[in-house]
């Protein structure tokens, strides 16, 4: 049985990640991915989803103050480029976040997200 803190991560990561696919053509998204990944990738993804995390609960409430269909349009495209600055300075393209990404949320990708998941609570315990 996953703990709460367990629940809300999983969480964090689904909700983190669905805005930035969109900014990818979909040929891209679907490229294969194989389910490997190198302890230094999963590490830079737990730490691009811990970055982005704050970035992603104020859009998410600044949209869901408004009824305005621009304004919401104009969040999500300030939070996509956001998102995808956060992802290539930690030195990782868009579409490869978005492979693991859509990886992570597979049947074949339980694994590495669990591998995900506990990289960000090493991270955050690490953190002070």
């Amino acid at each position: 049985m996953q703990s709460v803190a367990q629940k809300g991560l999983v969480g964090l990561i689904w909700a983190c990640t669905w805005i930035p696919l969109l900014a990818v053509p979909l040929a891209v998204a679907q490229t294969p991915t194989p389910v490997v990944l190198a302890d230094e990738q999963v590490t830079m993804y737990a730490r691009i989803v811990l970055e982005m995390e704050p970035y992603r609960q104020e859009s998410q409430q600044r949209s869901q103050a408004t009824d305005d269909p621009a304004s919401k349009d104009q969040i999500r495209r300030d939070f996509i480029r956001t998102a995808s600055e956060i992802i290539t300075r930690h030195g990782m393209s868009v579409p490869d976040y978005n492979r693991i990404t859509l990886l992570i949320r597979s049947p074949e990708g339980q694994a590495l997200q669990r591998r995900i998941e506990a990289e960000i609570l090493r991270l955050q315990s690490e953190d002070p």
